[in-house]
Order: C-alpha cells, then sequence, then structure tokens
C-alpha cells in the first residue's frame, strides 16, 4: 500500500480545499492507497474551513455590509479560545463570492465591510464574550482594490480633493485626493497576515496585475494604478505609513489599510503552510502527493499554494499530481520532471458545475499511475 498526501488548494468558487480533499478520499482507490489529508490555504478561498480542519476552530457569526452597498451578508470567523485567536479569511469579507457578477466593478468596491468586523469583534473582547490578542487574517481571493481604506473609513478615515471637499473612499476617487486624515490608535490585538502571493504593491509587478480577474478593465486599471499612487505619496506625506517597508499587492492592497490600524506582522504562504500547517516531505513515508487548484498558470508559480507544494517535493524527488481544472499550457510544458499534469476540462465539459464527476475520473486516472511510482521509488 502506498502512502499518498492529498494537500489540494480551493478550487476558487467551486469548492473549499477541505471538500475538494474529501472528494479524492472519497474516490481514490483504498485497497491501493493510504490516503493522508492536509488540505492546505495559501490565505485565500477556503483558508478558514482549513484552519478549522486543521485547528479544530469554533466557529462566530457576524453581520457585516457588502462590499457593494449597505446591505448585510454574514461572516463567519474562527476562534481558538486556547490561544486567544481569531482567524479571518478576506475572501469570506470581500472575496469575488462575495460579488454577485453584474457588481464587480472594483471602482466603486469597498473594504467597509471589514471594518465593521473588527469593530464588531472589538465590541465582543471589550464585553467579555471571548478573549483574544491576536488575529490572523488569510488575504486572498479579495474582489476589492481599495488598499483597506473604506476598511480604515468605518475608523474615521477620511479623503479630501484639492478644493478641500470631502471624497467618498472609493477607488476611482483616489486619483483626485490632495490628502488623507486619519487618527487612529492601535487595535487591542495584533494582526498577522497570511499573503498569497509575493508581489510588491506598486511597479510593473504590482498588485495591479490580478485586477482584470476581479473585473476590472485595461482603462479602470490605469485609473487603480495612478490612484494607488497618490494614495500611497498622501499617507506618507502626512506620517500615516511607513513606505521604507515593502508593501504587499495581495488582496487588493489590504495590508495597506491593516498597518493604518495596527503594526501588521506578514507571514508568506511558504511559511504558513510549512510551518503552522505542518506540511513536510519528512512527516511520514510519502510515495506520492496530489495538490491543485481551479485554475494554475504563471501566477500559481508566484507563491501560491499549488506552487509551493511543487517546489517542495520536486527537492525531495516524490511525484506530483497536480490536478486542476484548467492548466496554462506553456506552464504546464515547463513543469519539473515529477510532476503530473491532469487538467479535469480535457475530460469533462463544465468541470465547475460537474465538480464531483470530474474529481471522480481524475481519480481514476491517478489510480492507474502505478508506474509513476514505480519509477521514482
Amino acid at each position: 500500500m502506498k502512502n499518498i498526501l492529498v494537500a489540494v488548494n480551493s478550487f476558487k468558487e467551486t469548492a473549499d480545499a477541505v471538500e475538494v480533499s474529501r472528494l479524492f478520499n472519497k474516490y481514490l482507490d483504498k485497497p491501493l492507497f493510504n490516503i493522508i489529508q492536509k488540505p492546505i490555504s495559501d490565505g485565500g478561498d477556503g483558508f478558514l474551513e482549513v484552519c478549522k480542519f486543521h485547528f479544530g476552530l469554533e466557529t462566530l457569526n457576524y453581520s457585516i455590509t457588502t462590499p457593494y452597498d449597505e446591505t448585510y451578508i454574514d461572516c463567519k470567523v474562527g476562534l481558538d479560545r486556547t490561544n486567544k485567536t481569531l482567524y479571518i479569511e478576506s475572501a469570506e469579507v470581500l472575496g469575488l463570492k462575495r460579488i454577485p457578477q453584474s457588481k464587480r466593478h472594483p471602482l466603486q468596491l469597498s473594504s467597509k465591510g471589514f471594518g465593521d468586523l473588527l469593530q464588531l469583534i472589538t465590541l465582543d473582547i471589550e464585553e467579555l464574550k471571548f478573549e483574544a490578542d491576536k488575529i490572523i487574517i488569510g488575504i486572498g481571493g479579495s474582489g476589492t482594490m481599495d488598499l483597506g481604506l473604506g476598511m480604515c473609513s468605518r475608523f474615521g478615515l477620511k479623503m479630501y480633493d484639492s478644493y478641500g471637499s470631502e471624497l467618498e473612499v472609493l477607488p476611482e476617487n483616489y486619483p483626485k485626493v490632495n490628502e488623507v486624515e486619519f487618527d487612529w490608535k492601535d487595535l487591542a490585538f495584533t494582526v498577522e497576515v497570511v499573503l498569497d502571493v509575493n508581489n510588491p504593491l506598486l511597479g510593473k509587478e504590482g498588485g495591479i496585475i490580478y485586477g482584470k480577474q476581479k473585473g476590472a478593465s485595461n482603462a479602470e486599471l490605469k485609473v487603480v494604478e495612478l490612484g494607488w499612487n497618490k494614495i500611497i505619496n498622501s499617507l506618507h506625506n502626512n506620517m500615516l505609513l511607513d513606505t521604507t517597508k515593502e508593501l504587499s499587492g495581495a488582496g487588493g492592497g489590504l495590508q495597506v489599510g491593516l498597518n493604518l490600524l495596527s503594526e501588521t506582522i506578514g507571514k508568506h504562504a511558504f511559511d504558513f503552510i510549512f510551518s503552522d500547517l505542518r506540511i513536510s516531505a519528512n512527516d511520514t513515508d510519502i510515495d506520492m502527493v496530489i495538490t491543485g487548484e481551479g485554475s494554475f498558470d504563471k501566477q500559481s508559480l508566484m507563491g501560491k499554494g499549488a506552487g509551493l507544494l511543487i517546489s517542495l517535493f520536486e527537492k525531495e524527488n516524490i511525484p506530483v499530481i497536480l490536478c486542476c481544472g484548467k492548466i496554462d499550457r506553456q506552464v504546464s510544458e515547463n513543469l519539473s520532471m515529477n510532476v503530473f499534469p491532469i487538467e479535469m476540462q480535457t475530460f469533462i465539459d463544465d468541470p465547475i458545475n460537474n465538480f464531483e464527476d470530474a474529481i471522480k475520473i481524475a481519480c481514476n486516472e491517478i489510480s492507474g499511475m502505478t508506474d509513476i511510482l514505480t519509477k521514482f521509488s
């Protein structure tokens, strides 16, 4: 019997990593394989469910406003009472799964709901409903690009143009900003952020490269880029932000706003997956690894979950099955020799809406790959 580590990331807008892992466990050939389930998250979609799986968290429910208007949505948070730690998935608050297709216009979207959530959490701590001195936030899968300033607006942040007129805190107004005013004392807890990408905020490979998947057009991205530069300069000039520290482009720049509220500790997904989740090539005799996510492309190799798993087990010369809905052909052709891609859209129509069937077929293919195990044994 061969030991198979199933360490899959979430399939965005389809299934979280825990559900994907469950399906692989259900359909893989049990007499042939001993399945070790360790779903992963790089801080994006499914972060909270993965943390519940690994850490046994209690679920808290809050009501917050949406990114696009003042209507309310229910939002889940994970609580580890023993270690006085809260876990928040930014995609649960601001993610594309929270934003209808018709509303996906990042210039008009706000992170204000995150501000609602932090205020409600602070109130619960003050009212002694639970103790928490640390919040860990998975930043990824966000549909917003407002640098977290909408979140800060709930704590009093204001923006003004060159005429002294107050502007609504939305990215479409950022190019007009002349001054940002904010006077807020630190939150009562430390904030640690898990970053799903390692891009800087600004520059050619900055956070705006993810704008198109959030619904932004090329013209809108130019507005975002201009606005981000204007905001960062204003925050620096008003001594609200230390720009000598590297700013992350993850989550539409959400860490910028978090840094205005508290001194955040940045943690790369690499450290979260291999240290916090304890994914290791040495923790047991692993014969094969199955990883994957919804769409695998060059961005997946920039610090995202499945790409990180490939980098780890490549060094150990352990075969890796990369199972995804879609795999970029050019990226696939340049994968390491120990990586064997399975692209589910090649053998089933609409794998998103027929996801379980797609996983079942993929498992049948994997069960027939005994020659790979022999080659690497």
